[in-house]
């Protein structure tokens, strides 16, 4: 049995990677209590937990390949062993080479994360995923409009479990990243190394989602790879700009694992966010922000948190550039084709006062429970509109139109989209309420 182990110490070290390798397995000492046993023998308590969450199940598939029969491997703490790199204080970053980590983008984390109303339960889901990755909210699926905070926060995840677990693998890419692997592995016929490389990673952080929607070979390979990490209890962490329920052509089967774990929102942060965002990014960035300035910007441009920052960026950069005090006044010169007040803002309010404009009706008739036609038709119309216009979520749509379920939204959505198909009249009177939103010119 010894043999055995010595012939797939080769093969762990091609899928752990060297630096694993030499951390975790080189120190064992293995033994041969029984026929089809495998003992192993590790320096410390914390060496044979790490191990056994984290790599044990990677040494019984590759002994049963070797040895074609199943293994029984048990794990036993042997004090006299020498230490090697196992204790606590030898894995820190500086032994870890960066090639652990796949992409995460270095300036996001959750010390720069500014926390509000609109935000502050993906917030909580995050930091509850990066302190105990794969142990209860998997997959973690984050979704919310462009813009909001999304990617900063699973970004923010994927540093925090480096951080606390430096041997990891944790792999952070957009979904369109994804499938241009595949494409390329399919063409080198690499597809083994392919799914090695996912299946195999403590962590998989995948941002738009939505994207693999209608690519059948994509979802395919994803599917398996979602069901390799979730049995082997990895963390699997999503983003989508929609509901999974709502993303188009995506296979039930995904559908249904991304409802699996948690489902949180990100919601359009309130003015008092927005002026916290601001001044973060000014202290980050260096750019003396008057007070006055930063509630000026943020009550004018509440799309979403990119375009607040960007804008304080541009009005940064100038106020650099020509030697000129952050004003209100220069705010606007700087910033006019980008405030709010030179346009219209589309609201769930403001579509709901156009529907009742354009169909005669009273607000409170689209938020009563009666689904007559004269009343079901324009509020399927204002919800439709709502998920189109506006980045508000279905169960926030839903509660804007008399506490409804978000299903009755999807629904709703689902169905104005199948009228604009088939009635010509539909799209029509679509494009009507549209010019009265000023959305359409």
């Amino acid at each position: 049995m010894d043999e055995l182990w010595e012939g797939v110490l080769p093969q762990l070290r091609e899928r752990l990677g060297t630096q694993n390798f030499e951390t975790w397995i080189k120190p064992i000492r293995a033994k041969s209590p029984a026929a089809d046993e495998l003992a192993l023998e590790v320096p410390n308590k914390f060496f044979r937990d790490w191990l056994a969450e984290h790599f044990l199940a990677s040494i019984q598939e590759l002994l049963a390949q070797v040895a074609q029969r199943t293994v029984k491997v048990s794990l036993s703490v042997n004090q006299h062993l020498p230490p090697g790199a196992a204790a606590p204080k030898r894995v820190e970053r500086e032994s870890i080479k960066p090639q652990r980590v796949s992409n995460l983008i270095p300036k996001y984390n959750f010390e720069n994360f500014v926390v509000g109303a609109s935000n502050q339960f993906a917030h909580a889901a995050s930091l509850a995923v990066a302190n105990q990755p794969g142990d209860h909210y998997n997959p973690l699926f984050i979704y919310g409009g462009v813009g909001l905070g999304k990617t900063h926060l699973i970004n923010a995840i994927g540093h925090r479990i480096v951080e606390r677990g430096p041997g990891l693998k944790v792999f952070y890419l957009s979904s369109e990243a994804f499938m241009n692997e595949l494409i390329a592995s399919l063409r080198r016929d690499k597809m083994d190394e392919f799914r090695t490389r996912f299946r195999n990673s403590d962590v998989l952080i995948l941002d738009d989602i939505q994207f693999i929607g209608g690519k059948e070979r994509t979802q395919e390979e994803f599917f398996h790879t979602f069901n390799s990490l979730y049995e082997s209890h990895k963390q699997i962490i999503l983003t989508s700009d929609q509901f999974p329920k709502e993303i188009p052509d995506l296979e039930d089967r995904l559908r249904n694992r991304f409802e699996w774990g948690l489902i949180a929102d990100i919601q359009p942060p309130d003015v008092e966010t927005r002026v916290a965002i601001l001044q973060k990014k000014a202290e980050i960035v260096a750019v003396p922000l008057p007070h006055d300035v930063a509630i000026f910007l943020a009550s004018n441009i509440d799309s979403n948190v990119r375009e607040l920052e960007g804008s304080l960026t541009r009005l940064g950069a100038f106020a650099s550039l020509t030697k000129t005090p952050i004003t209100v006044e220069l705010a606007k010169e700087v910033l006019q084709n980008t405030l709010k007040g030179n346009q219209r803002e589309v609201t769930v309010e403001s579509i709901q006062k156009t529907i009742c404009d354009y169909f005669n009706l009273k607000l409170g008739d689209l938020k009563a429970k009666r689904r007559t036609k004269n009343i079901a038709l324009p509020r399927q119309l204002a919800m439709y509109l709502c998920r189109k216009y506006t980045s508000t979520s279905f169960p926030s749509i839903g509660n804007k139109f008399g506490g409804r379920d978000h299903s009755t939204v999807i629904h709703a959505t689902k169905t104005i989209e199948k009228k604009i198909k088939a009635d010509p009249q539909m799209s029509a009177t679509i494009e009507k309420l549209e010019k009265n939103l000023s959305v359409r010119k």
